[in-house]
C-alpha cells in the first residue's frame, strides 16, 4: 500500500525512517534535534497524516535536521538508475567530529 501525505510535506515516512536508520538515530533522538514530539514522530513515520492540529513545518523540520547530520535526499532519477527517490550520506570532511563527540575537550 502507497504512502500518501498531505502535499504540504515534505519529506515521506518511508525516507524518514530511512535516513534515520543510516544515521542511527533512535525515533527520540531525530524528534530532539528538529523540535517535534516524539508522537507525532512515530505516527509520521507509520504513515499516518499527523492530524489536523499539526503543524504543518514538522516534516520540513525533520529533513533540515537529517540533511544538517549529512544525508541527501534524491529526487526520483537523480543520481540513480534505479529511478526512485532515495538518499544517501554525504561524506564528512576531515577533521568531522561526530555530534555524540562532542566536548569542551576538542573545541578547536
Amino acid at each position: 500500500m502507497p504512502e500518501t501525505l498531505p502535499s504540504q510535506l515534505s519529506l515521506s515516512p518511508a525516507l524518514c525512517r530511512a535516513a534515520r536508520a543510516l544515521l542511527n538515530w533512535s525515533p527520540a533522538e531525530l524528534a530532539e534535534r528538529a523540535h517535534v514530539p516524539v508522537a507525532w514522530l512515530k505516527e509520521f513515520e507509520q504513515g499516518h497524516e499527523p492530524g489536523v492540529d499539526a503543524d504543518p513545518g514538522e516534516a520540513a523540520r525533520l529533513r533540515r535536521a537529517l540533511e544538517a547530520a549529512g544525508v541527501d535526499f534524491l529526487a526520483a532519477g537523480e543520481a540513480s538508475t534505479g529511478g526512485g527517490e532515495g538518499l544517501r550520506l554525504r561524506q564528512q570532511k576531515g577533521g568531522y567530529i561526530a555530534t555524540e563527540n562532542l566536548s569542551s575537550a576538542n573545541d578547536g
